[in-house]
């Protein structure tokens, strides 16, 4: 099995060790995967990682030196992504990426969340859960995206990391049915 959390500590040590910011790398290394995983043919090997080096450093040469993004992430960024690439483990960046989302969220005190409801919540009810789930989880900030899901039916679900809290009425009338099919 692939140790990806190993693998997504490893970048976010290396950019802490080259001094380099964090979301900097983190966003190079999630566009540099994107375009390489665009390319046509294998991105694998040694000889793949040498001709995606030469492309990667004429492309940075090109970019306009007031880009705004920290060079020493970038750097990482790229040294990280050429090592993905020679190890044959380029398949697995979206993985790594989305570790790597989670340690720097855990680093800024940042909780992801999201709620689901069949119609739009009652004024308020948005704010009240941003403030529930910071006092639960003492984060510093709250990010929660809202979804209308009609499938629902009514009441809402909301996903906090990897907790489903559901109060639709759609998981309530499937309960109940499963629990007449078995009496």
């Amino acid at each position: 099995m692939f140790a990806y959390r190993s693998w997504a500590r490893a970048f976010v040590n290396l950019l802490e060790q080259s001094d380099a910011d964090l979301t900097d790398g983190l966003a190079a290394l999630e566009a540099l995967a994107s375009w390489a995983g665009s390319l046509p043919g294998a991105v694998f090997g040694s000889a793949a990682a040498e001709k995606l080096e030469v492309l990667i450093r004429q492309g940075i040469k090109a970019a306009p030196a007031d880009a705004g993004f920290d060079s020493r992430a970038i750097d990482t960024a790229v040294s990280f992504l050429l090592f993905a690439v020679k190890k044959n483990y380029f398949c697995h960046i979206a993985l790594i990426i989305k570790d790597v989302k989670k340690m720097l969220d855990e680093k800024q005190g940042l909780v992801r969340a999201c709620l689901e409801y069949a119609l739009p919540p009652e004024e308020g009810l948005v704010e009240r859960l941003q403030q529930a789930i910071k006092e639960r989880s003492g984060a510093v900030r709250v990010d929660l995206t809202e979804r209308q899901r009609p499938e629902l039916i009514g009441g809402y679900r909301l996903l906090i990391g990897y907790e489903l809290i559901d109060a639709s009425i759609r998981s309530q009338l499937s309960r109940l049915e499963q629990r007449l099919s078995n009496s």
